[in-house]
């Protein structure tokens, strides 16, 4: 059997393969940002989740106790919900904790209304059995990134701004 001489054998060349190689190189980088920020962001979203937990179940334990819960900004780097009165040792240490990791910051930020003059506030945040709280915003900042949430007095709900 001839060959006919015009027409080459089927394949890619080295420099096809070379350029469809290039192309992918160049998709994947413009790809692995934006994925690194989606797997950050939902970092950021567990931590606020986190946080707000401990809100809503101080604010649900308020309501069914019928009395003040607050959650308490430790010396520790540690957060802790508890009955503003403590009725035994277990109840005075918290009944729920979150440890802050050395790199995390975690603050609260009361309305200048609220606050003695001249006097630097504790960071103890008030929720009562009317099923409200004092307004807060709290802000968050680590690893995971950064959000900050202004939660309403009335409603206990949170408008959050990740940054």
């Amino acid at each position: 059997m001839l060959r006919n001489a015009s027409h080459p054998k089927a394949g890619f060349t080295l420099l096809e393969i070379s350029l469809a190689i290039l192309i992918a190189v160049v998709i994947m980088a413009m790809a692995i940002p934006s994925l690194t920020a989606a797997l950050e962001g939902s970092k950021t979203q567990k931590m606020f989740d986190n946080f707000d937990a401990m809100v809503q179940e101080a604010r649900s334990r308020s309501v069914e106790e019928q009395r003040n819960y607050v959650i308490v900004w430790g010396r520790e780097k540690e957060i802790s919900m508890r009955p503003e009165f403590p009725a035994n040792l277990s109840e005075a240490k918290g009944i729920k904790r979150w440890k802050i990791d050395r790199a995390e910051k975690l603050e609260l930020h009361l309305p200048a209304a609220l606050m003695a003059k001249g006097i630097t506030p504790e960071a103890i945040w008030t929720f009562w059995p009317n099923g409200a709280c004092e307004p807060a915003e709290v802000r968050y900042q680590g690893a995971a990134g950064k959000w900050s949430a202004a939660y309403n007095p009335f409603t206990v709900q949170a408008e959050v701004r990740y940054e």
